[in-house]
């Protein structure tokens, strides 16, 4: 039987290394507390912590200031502008009554201080889209498109964007990048805190299993980097994806061995490499599987 309180509660999620992402988030973070504009745009692969240092700041944020609106939104090409700030109220305008239904966005309005939006894959959105975000970071406001009204939307914006999938990507233009305080780059981590990352998610989720995922780290890492070497862009979550299979085998108190992680981590990072041709695939599982064997052939020799 699964044991489902293996979080440790007494533990909380901190981003290793990213030191310039923490550096903006801390100036964000003061021009909330100083009631002035400031707008990040974050760009970076998937899994380089970029969502858990925003929620760690802004978690930080509403236990300190008490009053601060947080809204989520993850861009689409579909979406538009109703989407995100709303539509008219038809029932109303019927009675001669121009009133709008706020859409998401209108809940990150802050009074006191701004609120702040978290825009994630912001280059996924339609250029048509993107400007009512324009509006916010200039304005504070938001525009009705063929209406004549205007709603306050006092918030800052968080924006991150991917540069490695193309499919269904934007390309911003210069006129709304200029609205950005400040772009960032973030990249993957350093081996070592690769590691560090591995243990504490395991340490967090499954800490009855770290000692017995401990000889796993290096290889899966290693494998990853590898592979990231020639050009696939796997993030962290390739391998933590693997630790979070294997830690549930563990649960279920399966055998755990050599062979049963180089399964999990191919399935792991199929899912990552599902917009590649079939060939293109088979050649990647391919050399994750050499790779990985070599890894924990290097790793026997080490001890």
């Amino acid at each position: 039987m699964i044991d489902n309180n293996t979080k440790t509660p007494d533990l909380e999620l901190v981003v290793i290394g990213q030191e310039e992402l923490k550096r903006y988030l801390n100036l964000f973070a003061e021009s909330i507390r100083s009631n002035i504009r400031f707008n990040l745009l974050i760009e970076g692969a998937p899994g380089t912590a970029k969502t858990l240092a925003v929620k760690n700041m802004v978690t930080k944020l509403q236990k300190e200031l008490k009053s601060i609106p947080f809204v989520r939104v993850t861009g689409s090409h579909d979406a538009i502008p109703s989407d995100l700030i709303g539509d008219i109220d038809i029932k109303k305008y019927k009675e001669g009554i121009s009133d709008i239904i706020n859409g998401p966005l209108l809940k990150a309005h802050g009074n006191e201080y701004p609120g702040v939006i978290y825009v994630d894959e912001f280059n996924r959105f339609s250029e048509y889209t993107l400007i009512t975000f324009t509006e916010i970071m200039a304005e504070w406001q938001v525009s009705f498109p063929k209406t004549p009204l205007t709603k306050p939307l006092k918030a800052n914006i968080i924006a991150t964007m991917n540069p490695y999938d193309i499919s269904g990507i934007t390309d911003v233009p210069q006129h709304i990048l200029d609205r950005f305080n400040a772009r960032i780059i973030v990249n993957y981590p350093a081996e070592e805190v690769e590691v560090e990352i591995a243990k504490q998610h395991i340490n967090y989720y499954y800490k009855k299993a770290f000692q017995s995922l401990k000889p796993y780290y290096i290889p899966l890492i290693s494998t990853t980097r590898i592979l990231r070497k020639i050009g696939v862009a796997l993030g962290p979550r390739a391998y933590l994806s693997t630790l979070d299979l294997l830690a549930l085998e563990y649960l279920l108190k399966n055998t755990i061995n050599n062979e049963i992680v180089i399964e999990h981590y191919k399935n792991s990072i199929r899912a990552k490499i599902a917009n590649m041709s079939e060939d293109k695939q088979s050649e990647l599982i391919s050399t994750a599987t050499i790779t990985l064997t070599e890894e924990f052939k290097n790793a026997k020799r080490i001890k």
